[in-house]
């Protein structure tokens, strides 16, 4: 682990134990001994930045969840030229992958649907040019 994870530890168990020990000597001086308020204040103080943690976790994880949703909406939307099925007619067409895609047309008022295909296909290398086969050859004749 890293040095400064090791100085906050440190400091964060000085601090726990200096305050701990305010309150025994604040508490013995009122009724009880040392040890009983010390350890006391210890555990309260304990209980308390573990539910302090979690509270800063469970927002920081709310926080994260809405950030992905938001870019998972805008990722998911996109907007494609396409013809009215009934007219022809070109027209913009917002696309959503998480829903059923339907445009209205401006110039006929008919509804038309969207229907998407997704194939695979091969990949192809290219072919050399033929400038580079001259230089290979030159290159050959050459040596």
């Amino acid at each position: 682990m890293n040095k400064l994870f090791f100085k906050v530890l440190i400091l964060s168990i000085l601090c726990t134990s200096i305050v701990s020990t305010l309150f025994g000597f604040a508490g013995s001086s009122i009724i009880g001994t040392f040890w009983g308020w010390f350890w006391v204040s210890l555990l309260v103080q304990f209980i308390g930045f573990v539910a302090y943690n979690s509270y800063l976790i469970q927002k920081d994880d709310i926080a994260l969840q809405q950030t992905e949703i938001q870019a998972l909406e805008q990722l998911s939307k996109f907007v494609i030229r396409m013809n009215c099925a009934y007219c022809n007619q070109q027209a913009n067409v917002p696309i959503q992958l998480n829903r059923k895609n339907t445009f209205k047309c401006e110039s006929c008022n008919q509804v038309s649907g969207v229907s998407m295909q997704f194939i695979a296909t091969t990949i192809t290398t290219s072919i050399p040019s033929a400038l580079s086969i001259v230089n290979i050859s030159k290159a050959t004749i050459a040596d």
